[in-house]
């Protein structure tokens, strides 16, 4: 974070690495660096509410650009169809992820989705009555349509980095909402896309801003009706309160 340049930077981590820091988690500290700059100086640069999205988006784009040069890349079973980690009971979103995401549902969405997404979030936030062992399968994610998400282009950063390298044993996993088994995931991926994740945060949070994570179902509920959300975050006002008041 002290780090002045990304020169300075990538001379600290060979230091480190000349002291037995393994490749990839100094490629995971260099990843997390640069976010944590980028976001860093891109808030403080500017104060309008239109650094939102670029911030968030050049997060994004910088976590695919990681995630795809991942050893697993071409061993991965995900494919569009495939959405059982889409009935995970909780995914977290970082603030500037969670307003970014309610304006980007209300300028892609047609009224009638919005009402659906509405609906879903009702439903996932409704209070469980059995523990996940047992009852029906648990809700899907509020984003999920015909086994697609609503809002792929602006999915979290969390599930950008969760990738699978087997299909039957996510069904096996979360098909019916269990978590006995082990899923073999993409680690580098995973890692990558938590390392750019931890940068956007604290970058964010350097600034003045809510750099916490929360629940994505619990943070889109509270901000997908808020008009002004993405102004109103950039200008320091701690919109998920409610949230964190809820133990998220």
């Amino acid at each position: 974070q002290r780090a002045t340049s990304p020169t300075e930077v990538q001379q600290f981590l060979a230091a480190l690495m000349a002291q037995g820091l393994p490749p990839v988690a100094s490629e995971e500290l260099s990843a997390y660096a640069a976010q944590y700059h980028e976001a860093r100086a891109a808030l403080q640069a500017g104060s309008e509410a239109a650094t939102v999205p670029s911030v968030v988006d050049n997060a994004h784009a910088w976590a695919d650009t990681l995630i795809d040069r991942s050893p697993e890349r071409n061993r991965r079973a995900c494919r569009a169809g495939c959405a059982f980690c889409c009935y995970l009971p909780t995914v977290l979103v970082s603030a500037a992820e969670a307003v970014h995401l309610a304006a980007w549902l209300h300028a892609h969405s047609t009224p009638e989705e919005l009402a659906t997404i509405r609906q879903r979030l009702a439903e996932r936030l409704k209070p469980r009555t059995s523990p996940p062992t047992q009852g029906p399968r648990p809700s899907p994610c509020a984003l999920l349509q015909d086994d697609r998400c609503m809002a792929y282009a602006a999915r979290p950063l969390k599930c950008r980095g969760w990738t699978s390298l087997r299909r039957e044993a996510c069904e096996q996993a979360y098909g019916h909402g269990l978590a006995d088994s082990q899923v073999p995931a993409d680690a580098y991926a995973f890692v990558m896309g938590n390392a750019v994740l931890s940068g956007l945060s604290d970058g964010v949070q350097q600034t003045g801003l809510d750099g916490n994570s929360y629940d994505l179902t619990h943070a889109l509920a509270c901000v997908l009706d808020v008009p002004d959300a993405v102004e109103r975050w950039r200008n320091g006002e701690r919109l998920f309160d409610a949230v964190r008041s809820h133990g998220e």
